[in-house]
């Protein structure tokens, strides 16, 4: 029996919108979900493959045709990490020394993550050459795990001499030719990279179109995009998927931890917008194209776990409640519930916005064992229903993922110096102070 291949008759309007929102509903992609809606995204009617400034995003028309759905997803996450990561403007160092190497050693990071997030190809698949079947595109293991300029290191020791390629000339970026790549004027001393010789990415580095931009539009990209991320955590835990191990690193502040925390929990409080898909946006309805409505929310009831097995007392225990009274007072929290947990649920304590002097009326017990799930089966049990939760703890721990998808809720995990603890569900912040 034949295998008859239907070519879609959808337009690359319409495939990247749907794409989109597929993206978007899927566990091991939804945190990404954000990005989508960062800068602007256009098909491009020239002979180009795909191409990025760092916000917006360009697509060919013809490329994005020949592309089956899998390999257009996985082009548009491409994409998208480009702009997570903000490659077109974080190395710009790195383009004045060799713009095709840059080029490459971003595609490599990227290429490498977005297999190992999809390994098989379930939803997402690495473009292949319609002629050969070979990879159409950078990728390596070697280079998993690395950043950038590692990549980049690497990459200029294998070229010959390390030359050419320099930024300012035409082709360091633009998508202006029919490859999609650019078009050197000093082509020929192009170095070769990595393992797969004189293969190329897929798509263009418009690192011309990313330095146009004022610093104050920097400035906004910059804040668009942490947002976005730190909101695709949250989202992504509402489907029961999680952050990203290498951007969640870029999530994981260096700044004091008091200050995500106050930016979490103000962030859910005040009146905000909510994703509901039991309702459809009415605005995309036209366009067949189902995207979740939007739903004001304010939250009123904030629930606080801690880990009270042991490692988890003294100042940093009382510096926690001190900053969590701080935000009750200045916010106005409705109600908190405190709950002390080890290896069981040992103390559960509602205040209320009455309440102000959380810090001297609690009483934490606990110093057993450590099972966070405890915390979900109070939830449970009582039928609790707050709006965020916030977890403390060290993570020396189990935590039983199945159990924690049935929280629903945006969840920050306050993680104390432990930076391997994978949460189960939300957001990760790790304490270091």
């Amino acid at each position: 029996m034949s295998t008859v291949i239907v070519k879609s008759k959808l337009s690359a309007e319409k495939r990247i919108e749907l794409v989109h929102v597929s993206l978007m509903r899927n566990q091991k992609f939804a945190f990404f979900a954000g990005l989508f809606m960062v800068g602007s995204t256009t098909i491009d009617e020239r002979p180009v493959t795909a191409y990025t400034n760092g916000r917006d995003a360009g697509y060919g028309r013809a490329f994005a045709d020949s592309l089956t759905d899998k390999e257009l997803a996985f082009l548009v996450m491409h994409e998208n990490m480009h702009k997570c990561y903000r490659h077109l403007t974080t190395w710009k160092a790195l383009k004045e020394i060799n713009h095709k190497v840059a080029g490459a050693a971003c595609d490599y990071v990227i290429n490498i993550q977005l297999v190992d997030m999809d390994p098989d190809e379930e939803f997402i698949a690495f473009p292949r050459s319609k002629e050969t079947g070979e990879l159409d595109g950078l990728l390596d293991p070697a280079y998993r795990g690395m950043d950038t300029k590692q990549v980049f290191d690497i990459l200029m020791k294998k070229c010959k001499g390390g030359k050419g390629g320099k930024g300012g000339e035409e082709g360091n970026g633009n998508p202006i030719d029919g490859s999609g790549k650019g078009n050197a004027k000093d082509g020929t001393n192009q170095p070769s990279v990595g393992k797969f010789g004189d293969k190329e990415g897929f798509d263009a580095h418009d690192w011309d179109g990313a330095q146009e931009m004022s610093e104050e539009e920097k400035k906004q990209l910059t804040q668009e995009i942490e947002q976005a991320i730190r909101q695709g955590g949250i989202y992504a835990g509402k489907f029961g998927g999680k952050t990203p191990r290498e951007i969640g690193e870029l999530l994981n502040p260096k700044v004091d931890w008091r200050e995500v925390l106050k930016r979490f929990t103000r962030n859910n409080i005040k009146d905000r917008d909510s994703i509901s898909w039991r309702r459809a946006h009415k605005n995309f309805l036209w366009q067949d194209i189902i995207l979740p409505s939007i739903l004001g929310k304010r939250m009123k009831y904030l629930l606080l776990g801690m880990d009270t097995s042991g490692s988890v007392e003294g100042q940093l225990l009382t510096d926690f409640l001190s900053e969590m009274n701080g935000l009750v007072k200045s916010v106005g929290i409705d109600r908190i519930d405190i709950v002390y947990w080890d290896a069981e649920v040992q103390a559960h304590e509602i205040f209320t916005g009455s309440t102000k002097d959380i810090v001297h009326r609690t009483n934490p017990k606990g110093g057993g064992g450590t099972n966070p799930d405890v915390v979900v089966d109070l939830i449970l049990e009582k039928q609790l229903k707050p709006d965020a939760i916030i977890m403390l703890s060290d993570g020396y721990m189990h935590t039983n993922k199945g159990k924690w998808s049935a929280i629903t809720q945006p969840t920050l995990w306050c993680i104390i110096g432990n930076d391997n603890y994978e949460v189960p569900n939300g957001q990760k912040l790790v304490i270091t102070n």
